[in-house]
């Protein structure tokens, strides 16, 4: 068996044969891909806790006869520490003087740590090469103007594991969606002075470097502890774990406006030390991995975005090309054509919505670094240092027992496209099918059906169905119908089985009429306004049975 003071807690080993462990999100529980064993959430944290109280003996005894202070910096609060005697005696983030009170803390000491590979020399050429890249843009410039203030710090991480739970909101939309997963792999900067979201951007690391701390591999180098506090880094996880949450939850959600709530469980986490060469200097923040030389860059910018735009602006764009097709592309047509599209979509489908604001942090590509006859070689690619585990939410909704069971979530199907058509249809052609009876009563022995049976005579109501069809469609079709999935159980041998009832209602007529509360607008204005409701029936009932009447006697 392994000692396991020498196994990093990053994996869950197998108790039966100690082979790495996946999780397995949808049963809850870790699973060996080997011999297929079980092991719980509950001992896997146990292992990892025993992992911890064995490291730290073995650290206390590494750490007899070094003497280790830790200084607090006058000027910017940051905590710094570095061994007795080293020549470093200021503060790597604003260059004051070190004041030097009181020997490291060890409820702060560091569990793991992950070595520098790439040196000071060759973090300044990478970092001058970035910036000339991109010396068009205010990061650019600010890294080249700052390039002498580059640092390389050991910085504070905490490395989270444990179950998550999410509450989702579509933009827009009323339902409320649950989510679950469980975090493997998530490091957490816990530096106050240096922003989560760029340093964020410089992730991932290469785990299977990461060591158990040994104060001989921080010598020569300023190393900042963790100076949060539990509220401020509880927030910060909170904040990762939305933005690792974020793709899954808007490719299910089918938008990328989406409000996330997150709760965690019992979270284990262990205190890291992580290589990072940093610029800050006024609003410029410039983080460089120091082992894998992936950078991220921010100048305090953000830009404001509305995703919900653009796909009224096509509907509105495709309509005003249908009716100048039909009015022989006359301007003035188009034009007010487009007025009256555009009113009528955007305020439907932006009713509720809201613009996103989102910083600007410009990323170099995910990488690892590696030598060959002791030159620096930076491969980049989009899939290198991928995540091993899979931190994707999976979607948890009641089934008709009230059990809270994992679900796959649709919106369209084939059913739902068809209640969407046939009621579009017979909006339109209602008149028209009322007519039929009428003309099959009024016809002369031998007269052919059509002889007398003029559809174009039902311009009146079809010029309101258009109106009335596109109103719906919008409304049933592509804003209720996010607050009415269809779900499907995930069954424990994996096939999928739809939960009875769910979807119910969703593109229904009567959807349309639903104010972002989900309540009748419908019941509202009857209520409030009787004699219009009454008179507005009246119309709609004289412009029906008139267009029918017309049909079948116009001719006449």
């Amino acid at each position: 068996m392994t000692d396991i003071s020498a196994q990093i807690p990053l994996r869950v080993y197998c108790r039966n044969c100690n082979t790495p462990a996946g999780f397995d999100i949808l049963k809850q529980t870790y699973r060996c891909p080997g011999c297929g064993e079980l092991t719980g959430i509950a001992e896997a944290g146990q292992a990892a806790r025993n992992w911890r109280r064995l490291n730290r003996e073995n650290t206390r005894e590494r750490r007899e006869g070094t003497e280790y202070r830790e200084c607090s910096c006058p000027s910017c609060g940051a905590r710094v520490v570095f061994p007795e005697g080293d020549a470093s005696r200021k503060c790597p983030y604003c260059d004051s003087a070190l004041i030097r009170p009181e020997l490291l803390d060890a409820a702060r000491l560091p569990e793991i740590m992950i070595p520098f590979f790439i040196t000071p020399k060759e973090a300044r050429e990478r970092m001058q090469a970035w910036a000339e890249k991109h010396a068009k843009t205010p990061e650019g410039q600010a890294v080249l103007a700052a390039l002498d203030h580059l640092t390389g710090c050991y910085a504070p991480y905490q490395l989270v594991r444990g179950p998550v739970e999410g509450t989702v909101y579509r933009d827009g939309g009323t339902r409320a969606y649950r989510c679950s997963g469980y975090l493997e792999g998530i490091a957490i900067s816990v530096s106050a002075k240096l922003d989560n979201l760029v340093m964020n951007g410089m992730e991932p690391f290469d785990w299977s470097q990461a060591r158990p701390f040994e104060y001989g591999l921080i010598s020569g180098q300023p190393v900042q502890l963790m100076d949060l506090s539990e509220a401020d880094t509880e927030k910060r996880t909170e904040e990762e774990v939305r933005e690792d949450f974020l793709p899954e939850i808007e490719r299910v959600l089918q938008s990328t406006g989406v409000n996330v709530t997150v709760a965690s469980g019992d979270l284990l986490t262990l205190n890291a030390l992580l290589p990072v060469y940093f610029i800050k200097e006024g609003n410029l923040l410039a983080v460089m991995n120091g082992q894998t030389g992936r950078i991220a860059v921010s100048e305090s910018r953000s830009r404001v975005t509305c995703p919900w735009v653009i796909e009224p602006l096509i509907y509105t764009v495709i309509l005003t090309l249908a009716l100048g097709w039909f009015g022989d592309f006359d301007a003035e047509l188009m034009v007010y054509g487009s007025l009256v599209f555009g009113i009528i979509i955007f305020a439907i489908m932006g009713d509720g919505r809201k613009s996103l604001v989102r910083n600007i942090v410009l990323k170099s590509e995910v990488s690892r670094a590696r030598r060959e006859n002791r030159r620096l070689h930076i491969d980049e690619s989009r899939d290198i240092l991928k995540n091993p585990y899979d931190n994707s939410p999976v979607f948890r909704e009641p089934n008709e027992r009230g059990e809270i069971v994992p679900v796959v979530i649709r919106f369209y199907g084939s059913g739902r496209i068809l209640k969407l058509l046939v009621t579009s249809f017979v909006i339109i052609f209602l008149p028209a099918l009322l007519a039929i009876p009428l003309r099959l009563l009024a016809m002369e022995s031998g007269e052919a059906f059509m002889a007398n049976f003029h559809l174009e005579y039902g311009a009146a109501w079809y010029t309101l169905a258009a109106m009335t069809v596109l109103i719906y469609l919008l409304k049933a079709g592509r804003v209720s119908v996010y607050d009415n999935p269809i779900m499907y159980e995930i069954m424990p041998d994996g096939s999928k089985r739809r939960i009875k009832g769910s979807g119910a209602g969703g593109g229904g007529f009567l959807s349309m009429f639903s104010d972002a509360e989900g309540n009748s607008r419908l019941a509202l204005f009857w209520q409030r306004e009787r004699a219009a409701g009454c008179f507005a029936i009246g119309m709609i009932l004289f412009i029906l049975l008139g267009s029918a009447l017309t049909i079948v006697f116009g001719g006449e």
